[in-house]
């Protein structure tokens, strides 16, 4: 979809959003604190003084759902960190889009033994039950779009095939190979196969090379609508230009690492920044499904001139084990408008925490640099693990208290770098 320039005053929505926040409501639910109290909110010691026990709390308490955009477990995420924003002193709202849903129930069986699956979202609709016509074992190296998975799909439709069943080894640079169940994302919009296709653990290959596997699939798509959160931090009413903290807020499992880490860095940046200009949250629903969320708020309602743009994507403090068994922050990327090089001290201090330069803006963070352009300050970060989509994403195995404050540290001093740079 394309992407409209950003009109130079806020719009009509945006200004009887004001009118909501000056009168102490949100657009949804009971008043929170008005932001511009946000010193004297309940939530603001957790806010002023970051520490790693507080920022491991949001992403265990984020991860006792899954996250898949349009499901009972996104739904219940949702309203907690509605009031999570509300507590930290936000005024909150809630942005609605039309996307399309992908209903869906698998059983995939190998010699009785039932299998984790999960489809590839929208390769097929209808019904399937039987013998597995097409299978094919694959290593992956990408989480979306993978040319493995590509092919291997594009070869059932050419057989003929009623169904595909994968069996997908993931392999992420530096770490070991990962035979669980891994999901992949999908772009709604993109042109499919028709084959329905069912991802299965690769440790099973061999399982199913012996007995075959049998399918019941049943899926359709149907239209549906979600929403972003937005929350207003530093500010009774919305401005124009303010300081923006965005991140994805959905995904395939309990994503603690991937997404967790993410939200509870961009809670403590939002309000720690808050207390310089005033700061714009937006949290994106509809990452897995190629960004659908952020694609349409940015082409339907974005009208702000930002001081500055944060995206904090995913694994923000993504851990593995070290040598001597404690985890430590895994390799990440980032990438900056405008570059390193004309940002003193930006570099050494994403260094702290391992974010590298990144070849291109990652994620979300490519959509926010196409609408901007080059005149907005814009620092987007992100990085992959190995439990990176999978059910494995939990928090005591991907990340810790101490490596979620490195790498607060980190981006909150990166985010000062930039700020003062433009």
């Amino acid at each position: 979809m394309e992407r409209p320039n950003p009109p130079r005053h806020p719009s009509r929505r945006t200004v009887l959003a004001a009118g909501v926040a000056a009168a102490g409501l949100t657009a949804f639910g009971a008043a929170p604190a008005h932001a511009g109290n946000v010193r004297r909110t309940a939530g603001t010691d957790r806010g002023d003084a970051v520490s790693g026990a507080s920022l491991f709390a949001v992403v265990e308490a984020y991860s006792r759902w899954q996250h898949r955009t349009g499901s009972s477990g996104e739904a219940a995420s949702l309203r907690w960190l509605e009031g999570e924003l509300r507590d930290l002193g936000a005024t909150t709202g809630r942005w609605s889009y039309a996307y399309p849903h992908y209903q869906w129930k698998a059983r995939v069986r190998a010699g009785g033994v039932d299998l984790p699956t999960v489809p590839l979202y929208y390769e097929g609709v209808g019904r399937v039950k039987g013998r597995a016509d097409f299978v094919r074992p694959v290593t992956t190296s990408k989480d979306g779009n993978d040319p493995a998975v590509l092919a291997a799909v594009a070869d059932a439709a050419a057989a003929g095939a009623e169904v595909a069943i994968l069996p997908t080894t993931s392999t992420t640079v530096n770490y070991p190979s990962y035979d669980g169940l891994v999901a992949y994302n999908s772009d709604p919009d993109a042109p499919k196969t028709g084959v329905p296709t069912l991802l299965v653990p690769g440790r099973y290959a061999d399982r199913i090379g012996r007995h075959g596997a049998d399918v019941d699939f049943r899926a359709r798509t149907v239209a549906a609508r979600t929403f972003c959160l937005t929350g207003w931090f530093g500010t009774r009413r919305p401005v124009a230009d303010p300081i923006v903290v965005t991140t994805p807020l959905s995904g395939w499992f309990t994503c603690a690492a991937e997404r967790g880490t993410g939200i509870a860095l961009a809670l403590a940046l939002a309000v720690g920044l808050s207390r310089e200009h005033p700061v714009f949250f937006l949290g994106n629903t509809g990452h897995e499904l190629s960004n659908y969320g952020v694609r349409a708020y940015l082409a339907e309602e974005f009208d702000l001139r930002p001081r500055a743009v944060f995206h904090l994507g995913s694994a923000l403090a993504a851990a593995a084990p070290g040598p001597g068994g404690r985890l430590e922050l895994t390799p990440r990327g980032a990438a900056a408008n405008p570059g390193f090089d004309a940002v003193p001290g930006l570099e050494a201090h994403l260094a702290a925490a391992r974010f590298g330069r990144a070849a291109k803006f990652p994620g979300e963070g490519a959509v926010w640099n196409q609408l901007l352009g080059p005149e907005v300050p814009l620092l987007s970060l992100a990085g992959n693990f190995r439990e990176f989509h999978t059910p494995d994403d939990v928090p005591r195995a991907t990340t810790s208290p101490a490596v979620l404050e490195q790498a607060y540290a980190a981006v909150r001093a990166a985010a000062g770098d930039l700020i003062a740079a433009g």
